[in-house]
Formats: C-alpha cells, structure tokens, sequence
C-alpha cells in the first residue's frame, strides 16, 4: 500500500513531461558486460529535487531524497533489477550494477523538481563484452631470394559484434594483412589491434620470426620426434621381455648342466685274471646310493673280481660266468 503515492508520482510526472514536452535529451550509453554503468542525469540543483522516475519498457525504480542529509531511497520495482540499482551519492545519477546482455536497450528518467516542469532524459544502452587479447597465425607462407611472402590473419576468441581490426604500421583496417619483406634489409613489428566501443586490445609479430621460422619446417622433427618416442615405448618394453626370457633360459640350462654333473655315479667291473681286458662302466643313479641332503657329490668306483670257482670254470669252458662275486672300493 506504501507504494500507491509512488505510482501516482510516476503518472503525474509522465503527463507533465508529455504536456511540457520539455527537457527532451538523448543519451548513448556503452556498458561492459558482467561490469557496471551509469546514467548521468547531471541535475544543477539537486536539494530540489521530489522524485525521480526510472523505466524501460517498464518501471524499474523511484528516487527520493532522503531525510536530514540521507542519502537517496531508491525503491526497486523490477525483480531483474534487485540488488543491482543505486544511486551516487546526491547527485541522484542512476548505477545498475553486473550488467546482462537483456538489459540493454532504451531508459527514461522523468526528474521533478521544484518549481520546475518535470524534464525527461531518455538514454540508449549497448552493452559489449570485454575484449581479451588478439591471435596472430600466418599462412601461404613462401620464401624466394630472401623474400617472404606472408598472410597474417588476426582473431579475436570469440567472434564479436561491432569488432574492428587494424594493423600497424600499415594502416590495413581488416583481420587479414599480406607482407612481403626481406628480413635482412628491415626488422618490422606488425601490430595488430581489436577494438569495440567499450575496450581494445592488441598482439604482434616481427617480419624476423616470419622469414625464419616456418611451421612446415618445425612441423617434421615434432612428427619424427613423437614418432620415435612413440616406437620407444614399444621398444623398451618388448626389449625387457626378451632379455628376462632369454635370462631364464639360461639359468635353466645352467642348472639342467649341474645336475647332470653332480649326479652322474661311474661303477668299475673288471676281471682279475684278465688284466688287459677293457673295463666295463655302469651309470648308477644318485637316488639309489644317497640324497644331496645326507652328503656331498663325490664319484664312487666300484670293482667287481671273479671268485676262484668261477675263474676255474671259466678256463676250462671259457664261457661267461653264470654268476658273478663282488667287492665294493671306495
């Protein structure tokens, strides 16, 4: 109910400025996007002001002077609005703060005062981003009899509404320059240089880092380098793979060779009266004579000798002895 009288203010002031038809100032205003902007209204006596009425499409916000030296009350009448409007001190000049795309567009102030017709100020807000730094690639690049020839393309991150380009020293007015330079008779910087009604920024490149570096050249030890690296790690591991193979099959060979050394038991069998006869060896295995547990690895001679029975029978016959007598040496 507190803000009928209000309301009633703000139709009264709109059927004064229209009867008047006084005071009709336009106003561009630019703001940054996410940043804050204000509406001067530059009134020359502001104890005498009553209200002040903001809109845009609609009401926005009523301006009162405060009491005993206060500082204006602002009463908000837009929920987009709240938390972002406010006034500068006395001189009653309008802020909205953290500025959104959707609020640009047309203001009006309908000022009371007394004594004085209402005036109206109307004001057009365009709101802009913040422009960040500019990039510089090249391209068509060809060398000839220490010539370059060189097309530079400027870009901004995101593309813009209401963006210029410029290039220095050339005073080219677009994103793209074409150079044709020699490096050894000139050392220039090109500038290039974005801008928009609210910010501007700028990047460059000298006709040196042009002539000398190519990126077609760069481009081939980056690929062979990212190539090797690549066969590296399939290298490496394959290689280690092998040798630990190749490594456990030797050990196992080693100790294959060990046991067959250690384990390996020669038997001597011979015939007393017959000295100049060979000798006879026999393989025993280890497992029937001892285990590796109970004693060293040691070679055992065994000496098998005919009996004299047998030998008797054996010269007169001389036929294999049907059954043999033996002695152990050790």
């Amino acid at each position: 109910m507190a803000q009928h009288p209000l309301w009633i203010w703000f139709l009264c002031l709109q059927t004064w400025s229209e009867a008047a038809g006084r005071g009709t100032d336009s106003f561009v205003v630019n703001g940054i996007l996410g940043e804050s902007v204000t509406f001067p209204l530059n009134i020359q006596e502001p104890q005498k002001v009553k209200i002040i009425a903001w809109t845009s499409k609609s009401s926005i916000a009523f301006v009162q002077p405060g009491l005993e030296g206060a500082p204006p009350d602002v009463t908000v009448t837009r929920d987009v609005y709240e938390g972002r409007v406010g006034v500068i001190g006395q001189n009653y000049d309008l802020v909205i703060r953290d500025l959104r795309m959707e609020d640009a567009g047309t203001y009006k102030a309908d000022i009371n005062e007394e004594n004085i017709p209402t005036t109206t100020k109307h004001y057009h807000l365009h709101i802009y981003p913040r422009l960040g730094k500019p990039k510089i690639t090249q391209s068509l690049k060809t060398s000839a009899n220490n010539f370059c020839n060189v097309t530079l393309t400027c870009s901004v991150e995101k593309e813009e509404k209401n963006v210029t380009y410029s290039w220095s020293p050339s005073g080219e007015k677009s994103n793209v320059l074409q150079i044709f330079e020699s490096p050894k008779d000139q050392n220039l910087t090109y500038t290039c240089t974005v801008q928009n009604p609210v910010s501007n920024s700028s990047d460059s490149v000298t006709t040196q880092q042009l002539c000398t570096d190519n990126p077609s050249d760069h481009l081939r030890p980056r690929m062979l380098l990212s190539g090797l690296a690549a066969l590296l790690l399939i290298l490496i591991p394959f290689s280690v793979f092998l040798l630990y193979w190749w490594y456990k099959r030797r050990q196992k060979r080693i100790d294959l060779e060990g046991d067959v050394s250690k384990g390996t038991i020669y038997a001597q069998i011979s015939r007393s009266d017959h000295p100049t006869e060979s000798r006879i060896y026999d393989e025993i295995p280890e497992s029937k004579v001892m285990t590796h547990k109970e004693k060293p690895m040691n070679t055992i001679y065994c000496s098998v000798q005919l009996s004299e029975k047998v030998q008797k029978n054996s010269t007169k016959d001389d036929s294999p002895p049907k059954s043999l007598g033996n002695e152990i040496v050790v």
